[in-house]
């Protein structure tokens, strides 16, 4: 039986008219059988102006969070700036693509907001090949049809305001349809000004607007 400790069942990826939104369950399971935990952050910011989210193994999770976290940290001091996000991109896609005969087992959505307010989004998959996402994705883990239906039925390009709903909502029905996809949902926006987490009260109040409104 399969018993690797894996994480990021389902995760969303939108690029908004004012910036970017990467959003998750938080289940973990061994095995996509047994359920370790509810509550694990999977969307996970190593700059201020950046955030990812994983699909795939918990532990690789956590080492690519802290690697690009010093190497960002080490960009600013040594530049005296930022790392741009094609650049942050570039380095992730490098250190997949030399560890892929022994490789990071991750499907990741990476993205952010440049200093002139450029939101950019990306996916890409263990060996670290780079797909840039003009509008919406659900990428990697069992629950990702589900989410994607939902985002491919209801979002048009609109603001993060409008969209958080609609993210709330495709990651609510992953959790719905998929026994591996549970927990609490992360949702991280980005803008020009910053990043912003929401709160796990925040996020259950846009849904119970949302059943409300279905309602009407």
């Amino acid at each position: 039986m399969d018993t690797n400790v894996k994480t990021g069942t389902t995760t969303v990826g939108l690029v908004c008219t004012d910036g970017i939104i990467i959003a998750a369950e938080k289940r973990v399971t061994a095995g996509g059988m047994v359920v370790i935990s509810e509550d694990i952050e999977k969307v996970r910011t190593p700059e201020k102006h950046i955030a990812f989210a994983a699909a795939g193994l918990a532990g690789d999770l956590e080492a690519l969070d802290r690697i690009l976290s010093v190497e960002f940290r080490l960009f600013r001091i040594r530049e005296g700036r930022p790392i741009s996000v094609d650049a942050a991109v570039s380095f992730l896609q490098n250190l997949l693509y030399q560890y892929k005969f022994m490789p990071f087992y991750v499907a990741i959505i990476i993205g952010g907001v440049d200093k002139d307010g450029t939101p950019k989004l990306y996916t890409l998959d263990p060996s670290g090949s780079v797909t840039p996402v003009k509008d919406h994705t659900a990428y990697g883990g069992s629950g990702w049809f589900s989410a994607q239906a939902v985002l491919d039925d209801i979002y048009e390009k609109t603001s993060i305001n409008e969209a958080i709903p609609i993210v709330a909502r495709a990651i609510n029905a992953a959790k719905k349809r998929d026994t591996a996809s549970g927990g609490g949902i992360d949702i991280v926006a980005i803008t020009k000004d910053g990043i912003r987490k929401f709160k796990p009260e925040e996020v259950e109040k846009i849904l119970e607007k949302s059943k409300e409104k279905k309602k009407k």
